[in-house]
């Protein structure tokens, strides 16, 4: 993959910058700092190769110089430009603004549709256990060791099944040394039907509480609250929710050594129906 195609993975715009360049370099002879200058419209032939070594700052007006210099499509622009802010920002506010919007940016980025083929990814809970098994780990191909990675372990044919399926349906790939890489950060399970997705859910859930029953709390995290609130209260709270999950996968996407796959889920739900107010009667 090119620096453009892992633009989303970088946190540092300069060392993004210093990739792209050397890769173009060896792309083509003709390529130089003073080339992309001209390209872009810059003055200073040698103004890149300063910003790269962090003498000059990036204004509004030369990241839109570079960003158009460099073919950038537009949610790529918005992000190397939260990057910019990100990483050039002299107060904390400032920074964290800016690193929100890399995550929001990311999140629309990572999440890639289920075709009506892959659906059966969603139909068995171990797939995506699997998809992160082989990609984040050590896997050379040994299925019974795979097998006995996942908790609670399956059968060594059921791992084999799996890894095969997720290589014909495109969810993962295997490079030339043999070790396999995910085709998308993440699945977005829109345009699989409720009902599809009822039995994996179930399934997550059993083993949520099994977990809780029986892992150590060192091991697993668990917080059950039962409050009265109003529906705003309650919207806020799926707003905050929905913020802290994707700034969790934000964080985990950046690990560089990862240690366990873990089930993550979110729920809050009614346990009353909705209150009636009383009223006072008007004649009384």
């Amino acid at each position: 993959m090119s620096a453009i195609d892992k633009l989303f993975d970088y946190d540092d715009y300069r060392r993004f910058l210093q990739d792209y360049f050397d890769e173009q370099k060896k792309m083509r002879a003709v390529f130089s700092h003073r080339f992309f200058a001209a390209k872009a419209g810059f003055r200073s032939s040698s103004y890149c190769l300063n910003v790269i070594r962090g003498r000059f700052n990036l204004t509004p007006k030369s990241i839109e110089k570079m960003t158009k210099a460099m073919g950038l499509g537009r949610r790529q622009s918005k992000y190397f430009s939260a990057l910019v802010e990100y990483n050039q920002a002299k107060r904390s506010d400032e920074r964290e603004s800016a690193w929100d919007e890399i995550i929001q940016i990311r999140s629309q980025n990572e999440f890639s549709h289920v075709s009506h083929d892959q659906k059966e990814y969603f139909s068995k809970w171990y797939y995506p256990v699997l998809r992160e098994l082989v990609v984040h780990s050590d896997f050379d191909g040994d299925m019974m060791h795979l097998a006995r990675s996942v908790e609670p372990s399956i059968s060594t044919e059921e791992a084999r099944v799996a890894v095969d399926n997720m290589l014909r349906w495109g969810l993962i790939q295997k490079d030339k040394s043999g070790k396999y890489k995910s085709t998308a950060l993440m699945l977005d399970a829109k345009q699989v039907s409720p009902m599809d997705l009822r039995q994996i859910r179930r399934e997550y859930v059993q083993q949520a509480i099994g977990s809780v029953e029986t892992k150590k709390p060192s091991e697993r995290f668990a917080t059950f609250t039962t409050l009265a609130m109003s529906e705003k209260s309650y919207d806020y709270a799926v707003k905050v929710l929905e913020e802290a999950r994707r700034k969790i996968i934000a964080k985990a996407s950046d690990d560089p050594i990862v240690d366990k796959v873990y089930e993550m889920m979110v729920v809050a739900f009614p346990m009353s129906k909705k209150l009636e107010k009383e009223t006072k009667n008007e004649a009384e």
